[in-house]
């Protein structure tokens, strides 16, 4: 039976409809251009975000470790002494112990006595909690400071801990700051470097962080 559709005629041969156009070299140019212009756009955007991201996690964890220490004082109904160490390249490590003697946060030998543990628990934390070494720009304190075991208070009211934390390019900046109750601030230093979510340290915060030249 012959297909007698109107408009098609059979010629004995398989009539393939395709049609093969590839890209010109113009079309070619222009998407690389637009690809160039968008991820020149988007990159900012993105190390804009990271560099948030990590000044924030650094914070956020250095503040639980504080938080930490401060409950296992009481906990334990223990001094626990919180010390740190902070050098001019930026190399920096933060550290407790259930001693009214201060541990070292820079020994790694867990069976020395400085060394910052609690029971059989390390307790302390170093510029490795970023990818970015020096997100910690400076600290200021004595060195060291105790946690009453049954108020959670500093022992020596006189003592504080202010630590700076710095992006890699700077433009984003937050302060951790323990007052002699142990109660911990995060904040902006200042609007020109704030991150969003976090309010602009009060004045008497009593911040002294020395700014970068």
């Amino acid at each position: 039976m012959m297909d007698k559709s109107p408009g098609v005629r059979h010629s004995g041969r398989s009539l393939i409809f395709s049609r093969h156009r590839g890209f010109s070299l113009v079309e070619l140019m222009m998407s690389i251009v637009l690809l160039a212009i968008g991820t020149a756009i988007a990159l900012p955007s993105f190390r804009d975000q990271v560099e948030k991201r990590q000044v924030t996690n650094g914070a956020e964890q250095l503040a639980s470790f504080v938080n930490i220490a401060q409950g296992t004082a009481m906990k334990l109904n223990r001094v626990v002494t919180v010390s740190w160490s902070h050098t001019d390249n930026n190399d920096w490590c933060i550290g407790a112990i259930d001693s009214e003697t201060a541990c070292d946060c820079t020994v790694t030998n867990w069976s020395s006595d400085s060394y910052c543990k609690i029971a059989s628990d390390t307790y302390k934390l170093s510029d490795d909690i970023a990818t970015e070494r020096g997100l910690v720009h400076n600290i200021s304190g004595d060195g060291a400071y105790a946690f009453d075991p049954v108020r959670g208070l500093f022992m020596d009211l006189d003592d504080t801990l202010n630590m700076e934390l710095r992006s890699r390019s700077g433009d984003y900046r937050l302060n951790l700051v323990v007052n002699n109750a142990g109660r911990v601030t995060v904040c902006s230093p200042e609007a020109a470097h704030a991150i969003p979510g976090y309010e602009i340290c009060p004045q008497d915060a009593d911040i002294e962080m020395a700014e970068a030249n």
